[in-house]
């Protein structure tokens, strides 16, 4: 799918500019008045992280300090959403402050297909219209510098970071996710060419061993470095290319877990085992984690010593929930590219010494795109009619104001989750979470607050709140101009005759 540009962009990118900028030298309680200046801002965004991977969050077999200490020194959101259950979305969601279905990015790009499914998903855009103004272009305007390191995947050639705002880009292209964590990322496990998946730009100096979260930390550190003396803030965007797959960690860290696990197991009766097998990450995950919680670490690290700590906002979050069977999102339901709770909610903790009070949590459910303008808020920069309809401004609840009243929030899935589980749309207001399938023309109905695992649908004993619900749904997505799917005509048996609502 090709784009017009909307407007005119120069090219930002030179690999001698980027290599100079990378070597320079080296709960809500009372309210806290913020400094006078606009803060740096550190994006920390990981792949197919579960709302409960790390240890704050109740994960306890990984150790991950790093992760553990920025959620007590700022403030940890219970409840927390992506804007939708797979990556490319979400993507658009933090870049945009839309609502993925309005920006028409609804699957990861390009997406999955299921060409003999009951449903066939609309056209969806395979890269972010340039038209849209990102939150690097609205920090840019503000006098920010814009780096970004890490995994994009919201378009290729023309569509690249350095086309949406950054001055500086390493490892974001189109690639959803590297052959290999271990250099050169681009090969498989065998060792063979995997040119689809390769990861480039990359900083100098590669060599085998080299593991792609590290050398990302290494060199956002570089960047922070850099900045000291400066100026001018810094808006950082470090979307990890981990947790996806493939499950890959240091090999010594692999095998601790491994014989932490044997351990385990051995220290119970044999009754309780098999129970046991199926709780907590198994190694590859849980090393792949600390792994991780060791990069985030880096970047913490060269904050603190380049005595930029107090002076920036830091956000750590997901683009979706984690994968079946790879986190354990118990006792949610469901994983990545469901609608269940399992698939969409995540990890949000927001560290900001000059605002945020430390050890503090909120309870109040936000969604990816109110990052968004919460950054815009504090970095100076407007939002507009659309970001501010589809986005709240977390600044306030940041400072320590009281949480707002609730709004409700929006889901849209116009494609296959499996061959057999149809395209869905959902929504939560307040404590109730309805969820439409539009093959069946039928919802289901769920108190959260009563029923996190969403095991037993009350449709049939709130029907009114259900219908409701379901208008609420429907009237939101002509609002924002969602796409509908269509029946498949080679689906056997014979399709429908009616066209699903809106």
């Amino acid at each position: 799918m090709l784009f017009h540009r909307a407007r005119t962009t120069s090219s930002r990118f030179a690999a001698s500019a980027l290599l100079a900028s990378l070597l320079l030298p080296l709960g809500c309680t009372a309210m806290r008045q913020p400094r006078p200046q606009r803060p740096n801002v550190i994006v920390l965004f990981v792949d197919d992280l579960g709302w409960r991977d790390v240890g704050c969050y109740g994960q306890d077999v990984a150790s991950t300090p790093n992760i553990d200490r920025l959620a007590g020194q700022g403030m940890r959101f219970l409840q927390a959403y992506a804007a939708n259950p797979v990556c490319s979305p979400t993507r658009a969601a933090l870049m945009t402050g839309k609502y993925p279905a309005r920006v028409d990015i609804n699957d990861w790009i390009p997406g999955t297909s299921f060409p003999k499914a009951q449903m066939l998903p609309p056209a969806d855009l395979d890269a972010l219209p340039l038209a849209e103004v990102t939150l690097a272009e609205a920090l840019r305007a503000q006098g920010y510098k814009t780096w970004h390191v890490g995994k994009w995947h919201l378009g290729g050639e023309g569509f690249l970071p350095q086309d949406q705002g950054f001055e500086v880009n390493w490892m974001g292209r189109h690639t959803g996710h590297p052959a290999s964590h271990f250099f050169p990322y681009g090969n498989d496990a065998a060792g063979e060419p995997a040119h689809s998946h390769a990861v480039v730009p990359l900083p100098p100096g590669g060599k085998p061993g080299d593991y792609l979260a590290d050398v990302q930390a290494e060199t956002a550190a570089g960047l922070i470095r850099g900045a000291v003396g400066s100026e001018q803030p810094f808006f950082l965007y470090l979307p990890f290319y981990a947790v996806h797959t493939p499950i890959e960690a240091k090999t010594a860290d692999v095998t601790h877990h491994r014989e932490l696990r044997q351990a385990r197991l051995a220290a119970v009766p044999a009754s309780e085992r098999e129970t046991l097998q199926e709780r907590g990450p198994k190694p590859p995950f849980a090393a792949m984690l600390e792994n991780l919680d060791h990069a985030v670490g880096t970047v913490l690290d060269a904050l603190a010593s380049s005595g930029l700590a107090d002076d920036t906002l830091v956000i750590f979050t997901s683009d979706n929930g984690g994968l079946s069977g790879v986190s354990e999102n118990r006792p949610l339901r469901g994983g990545k590219r469901s609608r269940w709770e399992g698939g969409i909610r995540g990890p949000l903790i927001v560290r900001w010494p000059a605002v945020i009070a430390p050890g503090t949590t909120s309870d109040l459910p936000v969604i990816t795109q109110d990052v968004h303008r919460a950054v815009r808020s504090a970095g100076g920069a407007d939002s507009d009619t659309a970001v501010r309809e589809d986005a709240f401004d977390l600044l306030p609840v940041w400072h320590g104001a009281p949480a707002a009243e609730h709004r409700p929030l929006y889901w849209h899935f116009p494609q296959h989750q499996t061959a057999e589980v149809g395209p869905r749309g959902a929504m939560r207001d307040g404590d109730w979470k309805l969820i439409e399938d539009f093959a069946s023309d039928t919802v289901m109905l769920y108190n959260l607050a009563n029923d996190p695992g969403e095991t037993a649908d009350l449709t049939q004993q709130q029907p009114e709140r259900a219908q409701r619900m379901r208008e609420q749904l429907r009237a939101w997505r002509q609002r924002v101009g969602a796409k509908m799917p269509t029946w498949n005509p080679a689906f056997e048996p014979a399709q429908p005759a009616a066209t699903p609502k809106r």
